[in-house]
């Protein structure tokens, strides 16, 4: 080694001798201005190479990765079999008077460079700057985009994208809201995967819910759809089908049965054919749904008992009568009014996340958290053939509650002062595969006049009825099948769909905007295409959406909490007492019935004085409960702002005083 660079030491010197010898001739100033020349060709050198050799290299330092491209977006890049041209319309205008929307345009031309990079060129962009009264303002306006206004005079300024593919389909994104950058990759890449694979393919509904709106039956007004459903109808075609439906069309592609009500025997059949035939079913049955109460108590029937003996087939237990109540994953909910009002943990209410979503099932990427309420839960039914894996669970110290004690009416306090935890975790959604036999062994029912109705769904708590009774069969039919191999997601909760648990609706320019809080949407449109055979926008559906909690921190305040609301139920009690006896007493004394006896007055005076001492001990358990959660969230903002920069003043103190002391044991 040292032979080598003795030998390229010499080498070198016999090439630059004839430079170092000129060189030294040189005055200092012209070494002085030769140096920085050189420095500058160095720096362009270096500049130039980094932005050939490392100009795709980034870093990207979020926790979920938001500014690298997913492998669902390259999946769907690397899929396309034809050209899309895609145009970026962007005002120079408008990114001068806002320096937000310039960045966020920078960000997504970064994106796009990388999208059609990875696509070999298949995806062609241009970029448009949409000056007013251009021949490029006319072609926004033509393709859809909106246009904000940049001034009293009426000038536009635009920020949107436009794309075709070869068959002149043509998708659009309006506006480019700042307020839903998170998900910009996730719209881009539906949009180029919609415009690569224009065919849609085709879900069932079934469902009792007001899915696509309907009358309020409290109101009498029109409500308007719920935003699952257009979430859906962005990747498939939907097709109603009736709870009496007595054959499954051959061109659906997957069967959406979301909490029916009037499901018939029939119908039951056929779903129970279809999934026996290969056909993919996402099934929601709940105890309890809160979203819809009062508009399922105004349809007649019972068909959830039905939906409950296809499940009873396919390997799962499921009772109406229980909801699932967990505390560690409760969700803290406002009920009462004005002052008396109160913000609590709702037991029945549930924000699932981390270990409740089960991470190796494809249905778990990108969804992190997921809002359910009054839940039920699944069991796996002895001796199933068919294989049951739990997707969502509660944790361990779940318990099982009444379903009457949740929905219209609930007491979120009641429900918290008698929580008990249960010790196992409970099943909430699961994916059921494998060999399953029919429902019904005897063929396709006759009629529903020997149903039972009104049975499972209504009953009462601690009256568990048989769920149906069984149907009027015939003899199997030629194409009766009895057995076969399922492919079924099922999930115990209806109230998932509902808006108020997993979005919020914004006007921007006279457009809604749906501003998404939880992954409700994602797990189940990803769950009708993963049933489909299409996983690659799944991961990808989630992206943005993140719900950073301290979880220590929650369990402190949930502890806290619960050892005030034991002792001001107990308080609450003791007061009450004093309020009676005191009130039985005065009322007596009013009425002049009774003479007031010395006593009896010392006893009224006694009680007035318990009444006001815990009044007292009530307000300061109430004191204590803000000071513990003052202190907390003081220390957090302490150990937030402050705790680094005193560390590192404290590592730096201590590093000098370090150098000091050796400094002088180092001299002579």
């Amino acid at each position: 080694m040292t032979d080598l660079l003795s030998a390229v030491r010499a080498r070198l010197s016999a090439m630059f001798s004839g430079l170092v010898a000129w060189a030294s001739n040189l005055s200092a100033a012209k070494l002085a201005w030769g140096g920085l020349a050189l420095a500058g060709v160095l720096l362009l050198s270096v500049n130039l190479i980094s932005s050939n050799v490392f100009g795709n290299w980034k870093a990207d330092l979020t926790e979920d990765r938001l500014y690298s491209i997913s492998p669902g977006s390259v999946a769907v890049l690397q899929a396309m079999d034809e050209p899309i041209a895609a145009r970026v319309y962007f005002s120079r205008r408008l990114g001068e008077l806002a320096p937000s929307h310039a960045r966020y345009f920078e960000r997504i031309r970064s994106m796009l460079e990388e999208f059609s990079r990875i696509s070999g060129g298949k995806l062609q962009v241009e970029y448009l700057d949409p000056e007013p009264f251009s021949d490029a303002e006319d072609r926004a306006v033509a393709s859809g985009l909106t246009g904000r206004r940049l001034n009293a005079e009426g000038e536009m300024g635009y920020f949107g994208l436009s794309a075709t593919n070869s068959t002149d389909g043509h998708e659009l994104i309006a506006f480019f809201s700042p307020d839903r950058e998170n998900f910009v990759e996730y719209e881009i890449t539906k949009l180029i995967h919609s415009l690569s694979s224009p065919e849609k393919r085709r879900v069932g509904v079934i469902s009792a819910l007001p899915l696509d709106g309907g009358e309020n039956p409290m109101t009498k007004q029109q409500t308007p759809a719920w935003g699952i459903m257009a979430q859906i109808r962005e990747f498939f075609d939907v097709e109603k089908l009736a709870e009496d439906v007595t054959e499954i069309p051959n061109r659906i592609d997957v069967l959406l049965v979301a909490q029916p009500k009037g499901l018939t025997a029939q119908a039951a059949y056929a779903i129970d054919q279809y999934v026996l035939k290969g056909g993919k079913v996402v099934a929601l049955i709940d105890p309890m749904p809160e979203a819809s109460q009062f508009h399922l108590m105004q349809v007649p029937g019972e068909g959830r008992a039905e939906l409950t003996k296809l499940l009873k087939a396919w390997g799962l237990e499921f009772d109406p009568t229980k909801v699932a109540a967990d505390i560690r994953n409760a969700r803290r909910v406002q009920f009462g009014r004005g002052s008396e009002g109160t913000v609590t943990e709702f037991v029945a209410w549930l924000g699932l996340s981390g270990d409740n979503i089960n991470n190796q099932d494809v249905l778990s990427q990108g969804v992190d958290n997921l809002n359910l309420a009054s839940s039920g839960y699944l069991t796996q039914v002895p001796g199933a053939s068919t294989t049951i894996t739990p997707i969502l669970t509660t944790s361990t110290d779940a318990m099982e509650v009444s379903a009457s004690h949740t929905g219209m009416g609930s007491n979120p306090l009641g429900l918290l002062r008698d929580y008990k935890p249960g010790g196992k975790s409970l099943t909430l959604a699961a994916r059921v595969s494998g060999e399953a036999r029919s429902a019904f062994p005897g063929g396709q029912p006759k009629d529903d006049t020997d149903l039972g109705t009104g049975a499972a769904g209504d009953a009462k708590d601690g009256d568990k009825t048989e769920e149906a009774k069984p149907a009027a069969e015939a003899t199997p039919g030629p194409n009766h099948v009895a057995s076969g191999p399922i492919n079924a997601i099922v999930v115990a909760d209806s109230d998932i769909l509902a808006d108020q648990f997993w979005a919020e609706t914004r006007q921007m320019m006279g457009r809604q905007f749906v501003i998404p809080h939880a992954h409700n949407a994602a797990f189940i449109v990803g769950a009708l295409e993963n049933l489909t055979g299409s996983d690659d926008l799944i991961a990808l559906r989630g992206r943005g959406i993140k719900d950073r909690t301290f979880t220590r921190v929650e369990e402190l305040r949930r502890d806290a909490e619960r050892q005030y609301r034991e002792k001001e139920q107990a308080l609450t009690e003791r007061l009450k007492s004093v309020e009676q006896e005191l009130e039985k007493l005065q009322s007596a004394a009013a009425a002049g019935n009774v003479i007031v006896s010395d006593k009896e007055r010392e006893a009224i005076d006694g009680f007035r004085n318990q009444m006001v001492e815990t009044r007292r001990e009530l307000r300061q358990v109430k004191l204590a409960l803000r000071q513990n959660i003052d202190s907390l969230d003081g220390w957090l903002k302490f150990a937030n702002i402050a705790l680094v920069p005193l560390l590192i003043a404290v590592v730096g103190l201590g590093w000098t005083a370090w150098r000091s002391r050796r400094r002088p044991s180092a001299k002579p």
